[in-house]
């Protein structure tokens, strides 16, 4: 019973990680220690599904728990505050900056040719960076068509998959693709409109991400994280919602700097 009870408290923990931009829910998972036990629950062996079932459900609870209490604090701060919670978002972006730098150099000194996946997720982050329509990446959409829900999904499956690695946010993913707003606006206000195709792509992007990581970590590690490296610095670009030199943009920067300083601090332990 106690076992099952700290599994949704963990859960929580997980729940309310997904919802925060720049707060990885795989990093999470690792400092709990249930990352392995995760991987396994949610592969696609019978076996081990069945070994971990109470594991999953009570994780789910627990994480459906932390989105549902959150998403209703980061959807008022979006619509009040917008300009200093983006702000705080890339302060905790950059604060997390130095833990995927130190995944990459686990093995050993950065080696030349794994700066190539960093350069080209960066400019990938770069190039949405220049191209995007602020008003329509950042716009908060509440009815969906067939195209829209599929893209929805679409956006669902890459964030799940890129929650699975460790020191990669899957919320700031959903940030990047425009659809972050929408999505927590969704949960707080439960439109199945929205969540049922996100919850599909979710459940895909999981399931199918699970061997993929898998494989990238053990046999291409330090690749990997500079890849990650890349889409988090080139993410600060994309989530940069413009300055005003006023009472609210110096608020802003302290709050950036409450989230460098709290995730660094964070990283460090």
């Amino acid at each position: 019973m106690i076992k099952h009870i700290m599994n949704i408290l963990y859960g929580i923990i997980l729940g309310i990680s997904n919802v925060i931009p720049g707060i990885s829910a795989g990093t999470m998972a690792v400092v709990l220690n249930i990352y392995d036990t995760l991987l396994d629950a949610v592969s696609l062996s019978k076996n081990k599904l069945k070994e971990n079932f109470p594991f999953l459900i009570t994780i789910g609870m627990g994480m459906g728990i932390g989105i549902i209490l959150f998403s209703n604090a980061i959807t008022f701060l979006f619509e009040k505050y917008n300009m200093q919670t983006n702000f705080l978002f890339m302060g905790i972006i950059i604060g997390s900056i130095p833990m995927v730098i130190n995944h990459a150099k686990e093995d050993a000194k950065i080696r030349t040719r794994n700066w190539i996946p960093f350069v080209v997720s960066l400019a990938i982050m770069t190039g949405m960076a220049l191209s995007k329509d602020v008003e329509g990446s950042t716009r908060l959409i509440r009815e969906v068509n067939l195209g829209m829900g599929c893209w929805f999904a679409v956006a669902g499956m890459i964030s799940a998959f890129s929650m699975i690695i460790p020191g990669i946010s899957g919320s700031f993913i959903m940030l990047t693709l425009g659809v972050y707003s929408s999505v927590i606006t969704a949960v707080s206000e439960f439109n199945l409109g929205i969540l049922i195709p996100v919850g599909i792509g979710v459940l895909v992007g999981l399931v199918g991400g699970v061997k993929i990581v898998k494989i990238l970590l053990s046999r291409y590690n330090q690749a990997t994280y500079m890849a990650i490296l890349g889409l988090v610095v080139g993410s600060v670009f994309v989530i940069y919602p413009g300055f005003t030199f006023n009472q609210s943009g110096f608020f802003a920067l302290i709050c950036m700097c409450i989230g460098i300083r709290s995730t660094y601090c964070f990283a460090d332990k």
